[in-house]
């Protein structure tokens, strides 16, 4: 009876079929004795691969597909937390000012370690965000902001890459009730589309002979509806504001499913998936103005803790695309740690005119298997 090896990123794996949980377990179990746990009959080219002579193996060599990536907060929902910060200070005197343009662009570099149930990547991010608020008086702001973000990487070894592109809206408030307190408000969209490609080979391990199969491609998109809510308090000693900051966000995710095209016999069909999250944030906030020449320079720093409640190890249904059975299978996502924390720093500069350029540096910070820098570099207008 022969076991079939399937390994994704170059990494041969053997598991038992009965527990097969990770995307390249679940592969390996179903290809397994001569696909005895695929229904059948099946098209040419996985046929083919299930008639190996059981003194042999087979071997898939990808970058798995990983649609959904939790690194905490949705992006575009910083920007927008980063923005009403910058209305807050004080050196910017913006209470008065009425309409206020903004423009940022981000950066981010996302580094995603090979796990149990995943393999890992390398992501790199570019964004902006375009948006403009109205100051009510001084203790109201409301306003909107649309953002586009790319996204592309590689799988980690020879297992193919990914590239995707993200347009959002949000509408976002602040209110401040009381001399110190202030209260802000999210609600955001966005939509993402999805390329993947995954690199794939057919090893024979009863020879040393390693046959290329080809490349797969799959290409979907996904919906996420966000809500976030925050509340501080900031202690004003003379040049010097520090205070903290907590936060309570919800978001969820809808992928839609997708099947995968090429002609190796390894393609599948991903059914939809559904992804929740509600985090809190709990943080301290601390600035100090500085008076210049040119303006007054406003560095500033951030540190918070996540703890995140709901989202879980979630378990994706697939089939072979070529199993004219439609044989359900599934494997597992890896767990999302439950506390991590987000340590930022930057530095706004208010000039004349109403003119103000800012730069932040953010990271994510004590999460097991993957780590996040981000730069944003920003300039806002006021009317």
């Amino acid at each position: 009876m022969a076991a079939v090896a399937v390994g994704f990123g170059g990494v041969l794996l053997t598991a038992d079929p009965g527990r097969a949980q990770s995307l390249i377990e679940a592969v390996q179990a179903a290809l397994s004795n001569n696909c005895a746990a695929l229904s059948g009959p099946y098209g040419a080219e996985l046929n083919e691969l299930c008639q190996i002579p059981a003194t042999t193996s087979a071997a898939a060599a990808g970058g798995t597909i990983t649609i959904e990536r939790r690194a905490g907060a949705a992006e575009e929902e910083r920007r927008i937390q980063r923005r009403l910060k910058e209305r807050r200070e004080g050196a910017s005197n913006d209470a008065g000012r009425g309409l206020s343009l903004f423009v940022t662009g981000d950066y981010q570099a996302f580094d995603k370690d090979r796990t149990r149930f995943e393999v890992g990547y390398r992501q790199d991010t570019a964004g902006t965000t375009v948006g403009a608020d109205l100051a009510l008086g001084r203790t109201l702001v409301l306003g909107a902001a649309v953002s586009y973000a790319h996204e592309f990487g590689d799988f980690d070894g020879v297992g193919g890459g990914f590239d995707n592109d993200a347009v959002g809206l949000t509408l976002y408030g602040s209110v401040v009730p009381a001399p110190g307190f202030f209260l802000d408000g999210q609600v955001g969209y966005t939509y993402k589309d999805y390329s993947i490609e995954r690199r794939v080979a057919l090893t024979i391990t009863g020879a040393p002979t390693r046959i290329a199969l080809g490349r797969i491609d799959g290409d979907t998109e996904s919906h996420e509806a966000r809500v976030s809510v925050s509340a501080g308090y900031d202690f004003v000693l003379g040049a010097l504001t520090v205070g903290p900051r907590a936060g309570v966000h919800w978001r969820e995710t809808a992928v839609d499913g997708f099947q995968e095209s090429g002609n190796t016999g390894i393609e599948l069909v991903y059914d939809d998936q559904h992804v929740t999250s509600v985090t809190t944030t709990l943080g301290l906030y601390a600035s100090f103005a500085i008076s210049t020449r040119l303006g007054v320079l406003v560095p500033h720093a951030i540190a918070e803790y996540v703890h995140e409640f709901a989202d879980d190890q979630r378990r994706i249904g697939f089939r072979f695309a070529q199993d004219q059975g439609q044989t359900p299978l599934s494997f597992q996502t890896d767990p999302p740690d439950r506390d991590y924390a987000n340590l930022g720093v930057g530095a706004v500069m208010v000039l004349a005119r109403g003119v103000s350029p800012y730069l932040d540096y953010r990271a994510l910070v004590g999460y097991n298997d993957r780590s996040s820098h981000t730069v944003t570099l920003g300039l806002r207008f006021e009317f």
